[in-house]
């Protein structure tokens, strides 16, 4: 017996990957596989500038998909748990958001922020600040200034009080 005979022998007595598969996966395979050329065909038929221009992209698509396996390969455990509590806090500040009075108390500052931009300011005068004072907008305004600077101090209860 030859090398060669010695080959032949031993990638004889190795069963097939065939072999080993049920009857049935390989037909339902070959019908899948039929089904798919199927619709290749008539993708072919119906337009073929379209699934050219998919074949001329599929380079493309390989390197973003390169691109992502990379990404995928150079996130370590400490970016996952990062990332994790990064869109944890997202979702603190989301929830935050939503409950009304916050949501209404943003929408008040913003309004009154675009109201301001809006306005021909006055000079910025002594005088002219201590006369402010009596305009009734101008007191609400800063009602909700001290009210607001004592919510966000009861906030931070472990802040240093002067």
């Amino acid at each position: 017996m030859t090398d060669g005979d010695t080959n032949e022998a031993v990638e004889t007595e190795r069963p097939d990957a065939d072999a080993s598969t049920d009857g049935q996966e390989t037909t339902a395979a070959a019908a899948l596989e039929d089904v798919a050329d199927e619709r290749l065909a008539a993708a072919l038929e119906e337009n073929p500038e379209a699934v050219a221009g998919v074949v001329e992209r599929l380079d493309t698509v390989n390197e973003l998909l390169d691109v992502v396996d990379l990404g995928q390969d150079a996130m370590t455990d400490e970016m996952v748990v990062s990332l994790a509590r990064m869109g944890a806090n997202v979702g603190e500040l989301a929830d935050t958001a939503a409950d009304p009075d916050t949501r209404d108390g943003l929408a008040r500052l913003l309004e009154g922020v675009g109201n301001a931009q809006r306005a021909d300011p006055e000079p910025a005068s002594t005088l002219a600040l201590l006369r402010s004072l009596r305009d009734p907008e101008v007191k609400r305004g800063l009602r909700y200034l001290v009210t607001l600077a004592r919510g966000i101090g009861a906030a931070d209860p472990g802040a240093d009080a002067d």
